[in-house]
């Protein structure tokens, strides 16, 4: 029997799509027990791992404000997403996390950063979110380059798992999976290019040159990440899942009603694979489908 991955593209607000796809799975009563998230992937992947159906949605439906993001948050801590709001003050006072069912479920979240200090990959299974560790490393997936400040932990500096591996196929291939549902938020035939303002990266950050380097060259790691997930998926090893429309909420939007919307394309874009989907699954041995949520 094989092993299959779940990997989660991130992208600021764009994740929202991945949100409606997670729920759908739900839905569906797919219950995928190794998951790899990467920036919003990983914050939307709690949820999924808790089994709080719905509770995503909620959030971009009623906590998108300047206390979320903002340029206010900017100038007043340094980053754009205020993240002791989102993962703290949302998690534990406005829509309740599940810290049990998260510490207790089969389903485990590895989340993907980046080491400020040699501009590696750097990956970690989270076990309890109650746990300060574990969420400081749930904030640090999520820590845009340029627009956050650099999250401490555990004698590590990390940012943003996006900068040196947005789409971790080959690290769970790695990890024995062979075969990977992957969730993207970009359309099909989207590629990055260099960006004309990569110099940038190494004044804003003239201490960690390494670092610099991957955010500059993150197009390239980006772009042959998704052709090694196509030619996964050509093979019969992949099973791709990204949105079939326009991208309607870019990475810092805050409009809810345009959130979502982004949701429900990613649930009927999953929806509309069912029958894919669970024809892929089948066999995999740290896969199983159990009864089904309610829809939306």
């Amino acid at each position: 029997m094989a092993k299959t991955g779940l990997i989660l593209e991130g992208g600021g607000m764009r994740g929202s799509y991945t949100a409606g796809v997670l729920d759908a799975f739900l839905s569906m009563g797919i219950q995928m027990e190794d998951i790899i998230g990467v920036s919003a992937g990983a914050a939307n992947a709690i949820s999924y791992v808790s089994g709080q159906y719905g509770r995503n949605l909620e959030i971009y439906n009623t906590c998108i404000n300047r206390k979320y993001l903002s340029l206010w948050n900017f100038l007043t801590t340094g980053s754009f997403f205020g993240m002791k709001y989102v993962f703290y003050e949302v998690t534990r006072n406005i829509i309740p996390f599940d810290y049990g069912a998260f510490r207790h479920s089969r389903k485990k979240l590895t989340i993907v950063a980046t080491n400020v200090a040699d501009g590696k990959p750097f990956y970690r299974q989270l076990h309890d979110l109650n746990d300060e560790a574990d969420m400081k490393y749930l904030c640090a997936t999520a820590a845009i380059p340029m627009a956050s400040t650099i999250v401490h932990v555990d004698g590590h500096k990390l940012m943003d798992g996006g900068a040196s591996d947005s789409v971790p196929i080959a690290y769970s291939l790695s990890r024995g999976n062979r075969k990977n549902v992957i969730v993207l938020t970009r359309n099909a035939g989207f590629r990055h290019h260099k960006s004309k303002m990569g110099w940038y990266a190494y004044v804003r950050y003239p201490a960690h040159r390494a670092f610099a380097h991957t955010v500059v060259n993150r197009y390239q790691y980006y772009n042959e990440s998704i052709r090694l997930a196509e030619w996964e998926e050509k093979n019969g090893n992949a099973l791709i899942i990204r949105p079939t429309q326009p991208i309607i909420a870019g990475r810092m939007e805050k409009d809810p009603q345009k959130l979502s919307a982004q949701y429900q394309v990613g649930y009927q874009d999953a929806m509309a694979q069912k029958e894919r989907l669970l024809a892929f699954l089948a066999g995999s041995e740290n896969v199983s489908i159990t009864k089904a949520q309610t829809s939306p």
